[in-house]
């Protein structure tokens, strides 16, 4: 009962300490954020090394025995809270200079697996860690040099954990050089500057997660806002002259994608249409599509000219992207001549199906990526179109769609799903399309989507004019 008393601080300061690293290893699975590890590391820490310090009181091992008596047990313990220490301080600090708390981290792995096997090796149990001290020393001299040399922006994280860090690490390198020296201090100073560091990284560590979990709230709503404005960048309806019908499906890869189209009439005789694929994904190439909207909506006079509109939406959007770029294809369809003018910059070309024959021809096109050269010239090529005719444009995401073995759908595989769908109505034969996609690819439908998928099925009906 003496003894019970003795240690009673220390056990229930032992078991606080376990206790919060599993409060934070409980709260780091429930996280907003999950790429930030810095609580989790936190509690995985003081979780050992609360059981650590528990094990290290007399009335413990003799209440609980196995396995606080097991010799090997301590040592254990010791090699292994080193690693998600040193994983917090990168998680806090970065990579260090050079790369040394890094390489820090990496040592505290590799050292751990060394000295648990020369431990288990050794003919005989050893009741104390065998952890070599001037290892130690040398962690601490590499933690301290970065903690006081450490460029960032001042802050209260920083402020604190540098207090924390720099007396635990004065602590423990005393505490080791001591021991190489054969020093007696009189007194352990681990525990107290334990409490310090316990403090301390409790603190930063809080303070980080949810600090970056506010920052990841942000992003996100950022992100919502740019979902919306692109999804009011598409035309949500498009209203089209008598004997034309327009399906359009479009599915980002993110959130946002750099997919964009748009549909322009010219006094009730043609229809113009623009598709277009900006290079990259998310906010950026979808900020992208809302200037290519403002430049299509711009080339009103221009819209029975498709070459003529590829070369304005050049020279306007040229030296604006920094090094993105675009594909784009512009179609005037002219209903009253029965005619299909097309010009395309490095886009995939389109596809028209004659109804008559049957037969599906690739509208094959050169002209130059838009955005690279401020004189790039495109020419215009000019078809005849028949009753129920039917185009689809789309984006290189539905040819590029890979199978599980890396093969891509490829044009020949559209245009033979095209050509066999042809009876379904526009908006059937879209859905139904994707579907495909999807099955083709042995995945889910979402996670078929390696790029932004758009596609635009156009029926002709001359008949109904």
């Amino acid at each position: 009962m003496d003894t019970l008393k003795i240690d009673f601080g220390n056990i229930t300061f032992g078991l606080l300490v376990l206790f919060v690293g599993l409060i934070a290893l409980l709260a780091s699975l429930f996280r907003f954020s999950k790429k930030d590890f810095s609580l989790f590391n936190f509690g995985l820490f003081s979780f050992l090394y609360g059981i650590r310090w528990l094990m290290e009181i007399p009335t413990m091992r003799t209440l609980i025995g196995f396995p606080f008596t097991f010799p090997y047990f301590h040592g254990l313990l010791t090699y292994a809270l080193t690693i998600p220490f040193f994983a917090l301080i990168v998680n806090i600090f970065g990579r260090g200079f050079y790369n040394s708390l890094l390489w820090l981290f990496y040592s505290t792995i590799v050292y751990a697996l060394v000295a648990i096997t020369i431990d288990i090796l050794r003919s005989e149990a050893l009741a104390e860690v065998s952890i070599y001290k001037v290892v130690v020393v040398i962690w601490c001299i590499v933690g301290i040099t970065n903690v006081i040399f450490i460029r960032r922006k001042d802050d209260i994280e920083l402020n604190v954990l540098k207090v924390a860090f720099l007396i635990t690490l004065v602590a423990v390198t005393i505490d080791n050089v001591a021991v190489l020296r054969d020093i007696i201090l009189g007194v352990s100073i681990e525990h107290f500057s334990f409490l310090i560091l316990f403090i301390g990284l409790g603190f930063v560590a809080v303070h980080h997660s949810f600090a970056n979990d506010r920052k990841l709230q942000n992003i996100q709503q950022e992100i919502e806002i740019a979902r919306r404005i692109q999804q009011s960048n598409l035309p949500s309806s498009i209203s089209v002259p008598s004997g034309i019908k327009i399906s359009t499906k479009y599915v980002p890869m993110s959130a946002v994608g750099g997919d964009f189209y748009d549909v322009n009439i010219n006094d009730n005789k043609g229809i113009g249409v623009f598709i277009a694929d900006v290079s990259g994904h998310g906010i950026g190439a979808a900020l992208i599509g809302s200037m290519l909207k403002i430049s299509f909506a711009s080339q009103t006079d221009n819209i029975s000219n498709p070459a003529k509109v590829l070369t304005e939406i050049n020279r306007i959007l040229h030296g604006k992207l920094e090094e993105s770029f675009v594909t784009a294809c512009s179609v005037f369809i002219d209903i009253a001549n029965k005619k299909l003018w097309y010009s395309c910059a490095g886009h995939p070309p389109p596809l028209l199906l004659q109804n008559s024959t049957k037969e599906i021809h690739s509208l094959s096109a050169g002209g130059m990526i838009l955005t690279l050269f401020p004189d790039s010239i495109y020419e215009n090529v000019i078809i005849d179109i028949s009753h129920n005719d039917r185009l689809v444009l789309y984006t290189d995401g539905i040819t590029e769609t890979s199978d599980r073995n890396g093969e891509l759908f490829g044009q020949e595989r559209l245009e033979k799903f095209i050509q066999e769908n042809s009876s379904y109505s526009t908006e059937r034969a879209a859905d139904l399309i994707l579907e495909h996609l999807a099955e083709w690819s042995g995945k889910s439908r979402r996670m078929s989507i390696e790029d932004d998928l758009t596609i635009m099925i156009i029926d002709i009906n001359l008949g109904e004019t």
